[in-house]
């Protein structure tokens, strides 16, 4: 019989490849919930009250309320990072959107659910002096971690969960593409390298002052540090796998040393989509471990995923597809859920959780199966 853990023991066995006491479960930490879902969720738990906290206006999602996430067994403790001072967030009514610390503008169709990136403040941009006169916030403004220190030393001495400090942006080959717009970006890669590897510098540079500021006050008090960065489409590389390991590969591992330099803390990416051609590369870079584990996605089987790099690699997500997820009986989804725990689990490297957030429209009583079946089936395997 196994000895039961705490949240923070049962994440980080996991992510050392050893069996936990049960499988470790994320609700609400790397990936949450769509704030129309998160209603319907509490409504059809009979939930009364809470707080109704946005989490991000980009993926419109809630912060859960802490008795959804104690009910569905969620291990993990999020913290996020906070903008510089310099700027505050401001919902232009007229147009419903709003711009990020970046200058990158959003607005949300009507009748949508999302906020889309709608103006890219490098755009216009033909020069390299044009990238390098552009200002950036300040990587290391107190503000991001005002307000967020002593909440996360006190989950730390808790002891409890599992302290995962996500990122402040959308990684070193994403945000140039906001930045830039995604057709212009992608053109970049392809006619002027040399403005793409530029803007990549930057972005890098940006991100290691970044790291070695706040995981010199946190790092020991964290247990997985999260990075975002999408690699793949549905059908296979969102862009060269040759420029990507000569342009972002090396980067990504300076910036993966900046990390390592103050924490002992294990790296998460999250990479949407099909990833499979990337994860050797990911290994190389010193990732630790994949999410979300698109299981819809080509090439992203979870028995092969599982078998072809579970010794170097952790998984996280994964749990149910998101499609079966919005359109699925309950009984499907208990299958699929029982799948997947079946092919990632064994052996540890697997973390429990949805693929992407979990979107509006999806039935409550499907997401209510999701982690119940992830309860039951993880229990066991």
């Amino acid at each position: 019989m196994k000895t039961t853990m705490t949240s923070r023991q049962r994440v980080r066995a996991a992510l050392q490849h050893q069996e936990p006491d049960r499988l470790p479960i994320d609700f609400g930490g790397r990936h949450s919930i769509h704030v129309e879902a998160h209603r319907a969720l509490k409504k059809h738990l009979s939930l009364q009250g809470g707080e109704e906290v946005v989490r991000s206006y980009l993926t419109n999602t809630a912060e859960p309320d802490p008795r959804l996430t104690e009910m569905f067994g969620g291990d993990t403790a999020p913290f996020q990072m906070k903008p510089a001072a310099s700027y505050a967030f401001r919902l232009d009514p007229a147009t419903d959107s709003w711009a990020d610390e970046w200058g990158i503008r959003y607005r949300r169709p009507p009748g949508g659910y999302y906020y889309d990136p709608c103006e890219y403040p490098l755009a216009a941009a033909e020069t390299l002096a044009e990238l390098e006169r552009y200002p950036f916030p300040d990587a290391t403004d107190t503000s991001r971690l005002a307000g967020l220190i002593g909440p996360l030393g006190a989950a730390h001495a808790a002891g409890d969960k599992a302290i995962l400090l996500n990122a402040p942006t959308i990684g070193i080959w994403m945000l140039p593409f906001y930045l830039r717009g995604f057709e212009q970006g992608l053109m970049d890669l392809a006619s002027q390298p040399a403005f793409s590897e530029t803007l990549a510098e930057r972005v890098t540079e940006w991100y290691v002052t970044f790291w070695d500021w706040a995981l010199a006050q946190v790092g020991d008090k964290v247990d997985v540090v999260q990075m975002e960065g999408d690699l793949g489409q549905q059908d296979g590389p969102l862009f060269s796998p040759r420029l990507f390991r000569r342009i972002y590969k090396p980067r990504l591992r300076r910036v993966v040393d900046a990390i390592r330099r103050h924490t002992r803390a294990k790296i998460l990416l999250h990479a949407c989509g099909s990833v499979y051609w990337a994860i050797p590369d990911l290994i190389d870079a010193g990732i630790d471990a994949l999410n979300p584990v698109q299981v819809n996605a080509a090439d992203m089987d979870t028995a092969r995923l599982k078998r072809e790099f579970g010794r170097d690699l952790s998984f996280w997500g994964g749990g149910c597809d998101p499609i079966l997820l919005q359109q699925g009986t309950p009984a499907e989804v208990e299958t699929e859920v029982k799948r997947r725990i079946a092919d990632l689990g064994p052996g540890g490297g697997y973390v429990f959780g949805t693929i992407h957030n979990i979107a509006a429209g999806v039935p409550p009583q499907n997401v209510v199966a999701m982690f119940r079946a992830a309860q039951k089936h993880g229990a066991c395997y």
